[in-house]
């Protein structure tokens, strides 16, 4: 456990100026530094969605990003190479770094959905598995039943 009296050996490939200047960074600038380095590198990188659609097996039907994990819908593969729309299948799925540095996705099995009836909320467009009296997204009671296939 660092005590706080050693300064952290820094990285070879950051040129020397900026590791002077963060070096001269208090505790809430470094703080605001290391929130916008996060933010930044998440803007560099491909979102999730189009990762979970070029990763998929099956059909994706919904993904609802939730920042750091995605619930993903998916029809899984069909026994002929197609789609089998009969199962209907809900993954949590995050990214998962590796000792390379790289990340991969984590696709975590959550079970077989089988609610046929959902509503839709007329206001914000989301839909949901159950009969509910009010959206949970924006809070309209402007809602209205959908049957789907699955």
């Amino acid at each position: 456990m660092n005590d706080g009296s050693e300064d952290p050996e820094p990285p070879e490939d950051i040129p020397e100026t900026l590791i002077q200047r963060i070096n001269t960074l208090d505790l809430p600038e470094l703080k605001s530094l290391l929130s916008y380095v996060e933010q930044h590198i998440e803007s560099l990188r491909t979102p999730i969605e189009a990762e979970i659609e070029s990763s998929a097996a099956g059909k994706v039907l919904e993904i609802e990003n939730h920042g750091g994990y995605a619930l993903v819908r998916q029809h899984p593969p069909g026994p002929d190479g197609g789609v089998n729309t009969e199962i209907t299948l809900l993954y949590h799925v995050r990214r998962e770094p590796q000792y390379d540095g790289s990340e991969s996705l984590h696709w975590e099995y959550l079970g077989d959905v089988r609610n046929t009836a959902e509503s839709r909320c007329e206001s914000c467009g989301r839909t949901f598995d159950r009969k509910i009296d009010s959206c949970p997204n924006c809070g309209s009671k402007d809602l209205s039943d959908v049957e789907t296939e699955e």
